[in-house]
């Protein structure tokens, strides 16, 4: 399990010369808090494009994206679900080796977490990497100890992800259902600790009995998607479909890259955790 650092990963540093990434934000109903989110990615050097996907809100979420320059806007005019929501953002994000998913309501997040997100995926050391809540708050954490497959903070390669089948069909299972693609088709994964970091509760959001419906809902949706995952065989499938994919990265030579990591050293260092 890694650790949020800021040391520099020169493997890293010379992926990030042949791969691009895209950050991905599935949203509804996010305005108050959206905006925290899309300032700490836009703060990194090694996001090349922001992507908010306002998966049909009415209040505003779109608008609070679109005051930050270098953020895209999508704005569909009916729900999806968050699982439609972040196919969209993939697909539109077609010039990007890797896709970093974030949630829009965090807090506590740093441009040093987005860096550790990634660094497992663009160093070469796994196709996915999950982020795991601790020393935020103990509901979080103590979610995230019990469940951490289904977090929603997570880097995984572009062409492993659009493999995944049924994304916007899921519900509250997508987590799961990416979780469980990518291990079944035995590709590498990392837990990333994101220390400090956070998100409200559904109840703080919505009120102690709707909260409380949609954490019900959410969870059996869930285990509604395992059930129907197990039975169906997906399994066997994510192997078939995602396990002969080639991410060995063409990199450039040392020579040519001494200047620009020397650069990219300092950029890396930003985001300090404390």
């Amino acid at each position: 399990m890694c650790e949020c650092s800021n040391r520099v990963n020169h493997s890293l540093l010379k992926n990030l010369k042949t791969m691009t990434v895209a950050a991905i934000i599935p949203a509804f109903n996010e305005a108050d808090r959206v905006g925290r989110v899309l300032e700490t990615v836009l703060a990194t050097s090694v996001v090349n494009s922001v992507i908010l996907v306002d998966d049909g809100s009415s209040d505003g979420t779109a608008d609070v994206g679109r005051r930050y320059e270098g953020v895209r806007v999508e704005r569909l005019e009916h729900n999806r679900g968050k699982g439609g929501a972040m196919l969209h953002g993939a697909t539109l994000a077609s010039d990007a080796d890797v896709l970093l998913f974030l949630d829009a309501d965090l807090i506590g997040l740093k441009p040093a977490h987005v860096y550790a997100l990634l660094e497992p995926v663009l160093a070469a050391d796994a196709d996915m990497a999950l982020g795991k809540f601790t020393g935020g708050r103990g509901a979080t954490d103590l979610a995230q100890f019990v469940a951490p497959f289904i977090t929603g903070q997570r880097a995984i390669r572009r062409a492993l992800f659009l493999t995944i089948p049924d994304l916007d069909q899921v519900g509250f299972g997508i987590e799961m259902a990416i979780t469980l693609h990518v291990k079944a088709a035995r590709r590498p994964v990392k837990t990333v600790l994101l220390q400090g970091v956070t998100h409200p509760m559904k109840e703080e959001k919505l009120g102690l009995i709707r909260g409380g419906a949609a954490r019900v809902k959410m969870y059996w949706e869930i285990i509604r998607f395992f059930c129907a995952y197990v039975v169906s065989g997906r399994a066997r499938k994510a192997n078939k479909i995602a396990g002969d994919l080639d991410f060995t990265p063409t990199l450039p030579s040392d020579t040519d890259l001494q200047t620009e990591l020397a650069s990219d050293s300092s950029a890396m260092s930003r985001g300090p955790l404390t």
